[in-house]
């Protein structure tokens, strides 16, 4: 009886640790950067900031991604999801604009907690820049160009509708028929 149990409980972490490598590996970097791989994708989430300061309604990540196949992410192709599996979509320009003040003030806080992301990928290739967001007159994009040559980097803004974000594990979940990726981003 006792072999059996041992026997599958081997089998069922072998089971287990297939299905992961399978989906990608996560590795955490300090406390607030976190690495997805996979064939497809690498993904490199980074919310040193955010971690820390989420009693408001904005939640700022940062994301660099490099896809294995030339592919366009579009805005609408990352969400992220809370503990309670609630989907929080993307900010839009408008709501951007609407709270400008209140985001410079982010921006600068964040400033100090700020990580290159760009060394977490072997080789050193170009960065194309995710703009969601922009000042009024800047030029925005609803999408992000990445393959092995070119790493889509930028900063990801969330706004909670009930104006703070709740500590727990949340999910950032790139969704592209072609590079999917999930990154745990934990809020304390």
């Amino acid at each position: 009886m006792h072999r059996c149990l041992i026997t599958f409980t081997l089998v069922a972490a072998v089971g287990a640790s297939a299905a992961i490598s399978a989906q990608g590996r996560i590795k955490q970097h300090g406390r607030a950067i976190v690495e997805y791989r996979s064939d497809e994708v690498a993904a490199i989430a980074s919310y040193e900031y955010s971690q820390r300061n989420h009693d408001g309604a904005w939640l700022l990540i940062e994301l660099a991604v490099q896809a294995t196949e030339r592919i366009a992410i579009h805005r609408n192709q990352l969400t992220l999801i809370g503990p309670d599996e609630r989907t929080y979509p993307i900010a839009t320009q408008p709501q951007f604009l609407e709270d400008q003040r209140t985001l410079t003030r982010l921006m600068q806080n964040a400033s100090m907690w700020r990580r290159p992301l760009d060394g977490y990928f072997a080789t050193r290739p170009t960065v194309q820049s995710i703009r969601f967001f922009s000042t009024s007159g800047g030029i925005i994009s609803d999408s992000a160009v990445s393959n092995l040559d070119e790493v889509a980097m930028g900063d990801l803004l969330f706004k909670s509708p009930d104006a703070k974000w709740s500590a727990g594990t949340y999910r950032l979940v790139l969704k592209h028929e072609d590079a999917k990726a999930e990154l745990p981003i934990t809020l304390q």
